[in-house]
């Protein structure tokens, strides 16, 4: 049987769960922000962000199952931060979250406009994925980080 993955957008019924995946120590030490997130904290992080127009917050699903979150927010180009569940990870779901949500810029009239994200200099399996999805090197705003440049749809 062929497995169905797809994106679906976050709800508030979310707000736990990307507060587990938020604070699993892979992705803590993966992020700028290495401290544990409050549940306040959290929570008030969550609602602002699913009520935000210019910021698109998905759940990758395998079946009926949550494997990660992928998070897009636009300024002047649209920022990606993601992650992936700890027993999905080392299986090529970060390639494909990255993938479909590329997609779903697409689909809502975003083509050619500009995608970016930032990876720790340690955070290898993130370096290879963006190379591997053909994002060029840019000039990263964090100190030890590089990031990575894509136009949507190219």
């Amino acid at each position: 049987m062929k497995e169905n993955l797809y994106l679906r957008p976050a709800t508030v019924d979310d707000a736990r769960l990307i507060f587990e995946w938020a604070n699993d120590s892979k992705v803590r030490e993966n992020s700028f922000n290495t401290d544990d997130i409050l549940w306040d904290d959290h929570l008030a992080w969550f609602n602002r962000t699913l009520a935000d127009e210019s910021t698109l917050l998905f759940i990758l699903m395998k079946d009926d199952a949550p494997v990660g979150q992928v998070r897009l927010a636009n300024s002047d180009k649209w920022q990606i931060s993601y992650s992936i569940a700890s027993v999905y990870r080392g299986q090529g779901y970060g390639k494909l979250i990255l993938q479909l949500a590329e997609n779903e810029l697409v689909v809502e009239g975003h083509g050619g406009e500009k995608l970016y994200a930032e990876v720790k200099m340690d955070n290898i399996a993130s370096q290879k994925i963006f190379t591997g999805l053909d994002y060029w090197m840019s000039e990263s705003e964090h100190v030890g980080a590089l990031a990575y440049v894509k136009i949507v749809g190219n």
